[in-house]
């Protein structure tokens, strides 16, 4: 059909589908309680959320306890994105077995799955990508990045060098730089034993820990000389050490250590975190939030939710 010498049907076209769109744009924003990001958090999301809470911590079955984790959550799936790590759904999938295959508490598990009955959709994205994303910003973006921890690193750094030159030093050279220093007794059957003013022996004088730890290093140690600083900096998990070689007692190793630990990931997250917007569309439920939690209340809030 033609009107005016157009073709009618040419120009209703675009107009039903701009309806179209705005329509499921403000059915999407309808069923929102919150957009962290570019992520979308229903009610029914927040809800199956709470319940999750509830078979970990009895009592906490709250709508906003449910909203809290899910924005911790995906506050961190958007630091991983803003970093460039990939998240989609063939990572989620991954997740998810690893999750089925690796866990400690099956019967906590099949009350989770519960939860969400048939809807595998719900449950990955309210479960799995949780966890998800927190394990791996945390295990493996943050823990393992030697440009966050740069400064703790480079501290470490200077203070190994600066013993090598001066090893007779090492305890002298660390409290200058305020980072203390202390004995360790290395033994394969006890571990990692700090040993304080009074020496080895001395009954509550030492604490034992870590024997994998001091396995390592002792291998360390074997490769230098007593009185020698082992010239390299330790990286472990949470932290970097700098230690030098005193003796062999019998088929133990004393050694002289110093280190600090990497960055605060609290405070890390939460620099991060601050750069992603947050809109949390019911109000009474954002009031009950900033009430009830206190992290919350350093989220970067859309104060005009629209």
């Amino acid at each position: 059909m033609r009107r005016f010498g157009v073709k009618y049907g040419s120009r209703v076209r675009p107009i039903i589908l701009l309806f179209l769109l705005s329509l499921a744009a403000s059915c999407t924003k309808a069923n929102d309680v919150c957009l962290v990001g570019e992520i979308h958090i229903t009610k029914g999301d927040a809800a199956n959320r709470a319940k999750v809470s509830e078979i970990y911590y009895p009592g906490s079955d709250k709508e906003y306890v449910g909203l809290t984790q899910l924005i911790k959550g995906y506050l961190s799936e958007e630091i991983l994105r803003s970093l460039g790590y990939k998240v989609d759904d063939a990572a989620l999938e991954v997740e998810a077995k690893r999750i089925d295959d690796n866990t400690k508490a099956p019967d906590t598990l099949k009350k989770i799955m519960a939860v969400y009955g048939g809807d595998r959709k719900g449950y990955i994205k309210t479960f799995v990508r949780v966890v998800y994303a927190e394990r791996f910003l945390y295990n493996e973006v943050f823990l393992k990045s030697r440009e966050i921890h740069k400064e703790q690193y480079q501290k470490a750094d200077e203070l190994l060098k600066a013993s090598i030159k001066s090893p007779g030093r090492f305890k002298d050279i660390a409290a200058s730089m305020g980072m203390g220093s202390q004995r360790l007794r290395l033994s394969i059957k006890d571990g990692m034993v700090h040993i304080e003013e009074g020496g080895v022996g001395r009954r509550g004088s030492a604490q034992a820990q870590g024997i994998e730890q001091a396995k390592r290093l002792i291998d360390a140690v074997s490769t230098i000389k007593p009185g020698e600083v082992y010239p390299e900096v330790i990286e472990w998990r949470e932290g970097y050490q700098i230690i030098r070689y005193i003796k062999k007692t019998g088929e133990d190793h004393i050694i002289e250590s110093s280190g600090l630990q990497k960055m605060d990931y609290d405070k890390w997250f939460w620099e991060r975190a601050a750069q992603i917007k947050v809109t949390i569309y019911d109000e009474r439920l954002k009031d009950e939030l900033l009430k009830e939690v206190d992290w919350t209340r350093k989220l970067n809030l859309n104060p005009n939710p629209a």
